[in-house]
C-alpha cells in the first residue's frame, strides 16, 4: 500500500471521532453536550433511518444546516464490517475502514462498538479523544445503536464542570 494511502487512512482514523473546526458550533465557554444529549441524538438518528431509509437519513445527518449538529455533537454511522458511512465531523473518512481506530491509550473502540452492537444491539463505549475545546485528551462517551447492518453513534466529551450529567448509562 502506498505511503499516501496509508497516511490518508491514518489521518482519517486520527480524526474519526475528533472535532474538525467549523463542523459544528462549540460554545464559547467550552460547555460540551452531555452523554444524555448524545444518546438522545443517536435515538433521533435511528428513528430517521427507520422512517426514511438509510440513504435519505444519511444525507440528513451530513447537512450542517440540519438537525443533527447540535452544540458539539454529530452523527457517525458504520456498518457491521467497520466501513464508515457517515461522519459529521470528518466527511473525508466516509468509505474508509474504521476497524483499526484507536484512542489515545491504544483502545480499539470501534471493534468494541461493533462487538457490543452485534451482541446486544446498543450500548456505551468510553475512550479518550482529543477535545478541541480544552486542547487536551478527554474521556468521551459514545452511545450507539444497531439498525440492521448499520451502527449509529454519537459521542460526548466528559465535561469536568458537569460529570454527573455526562455519566454514560
Amino acid at each position: 500500500m502506498s505511503g499516501h494511502v496509508m497516511g490518508t487512512r491514518w489521518l482519517a482514523l486520527i480524526v474519526l471521532f475528533g472535532w474538525i473546526a467549523g463542523a459544528g458550533a462549540i460554545d464559547d465557554d467550552c460547555s460540551n453536550a452531555s452523554a444524555a444529549e448524545a444518546k438522545a441524538l443517536t435515538l433521533k438518528a435511528v428513528e430517521q433511518v427507520e422512517k426514511l431509509g438509510h440513504e435519505r437519513a444519511f444525507r440528513n445527518f451530513m447537512d450542517p444546516e440540519g438537525d443533527f449538529f447540535p452544540r458539539d455533537l454529530y452523527v457517525i454511522v458504520i456498518d457491521l464490517e467497520g466501513t464508515m458511512w457517515v461522519n459529521g465531523a470528518y466527511p473525508q473518512g466516509i468509505g474508509t475502514s474504521a476497524l483499526n481506530a484507536q484512542d489515545a491509550k491504544g483502545r480499539r473502540y470501534i471493534e468494541q462498538i461493533l462487538r457490543i452492537a452485534r451482541e446486544r444491539g446498543e450500548g456505551w463505549v468510553e475512550y479518550q479523544w482529543f477535545n478541541p475545546c480544552t486542547g487536551e485528551y478527554s474521556d468521551k462517551n459514545t452511545y450507539f445503536k444497531r439498525v440492521g447492518q448499520f451502527v449509529v453513534a454519537v459521542g460526548a466529551y466528559r465535561n469536568p464542570k458537569n460529570i454527573t450529567a455526562n455519566a454514560a448509562g
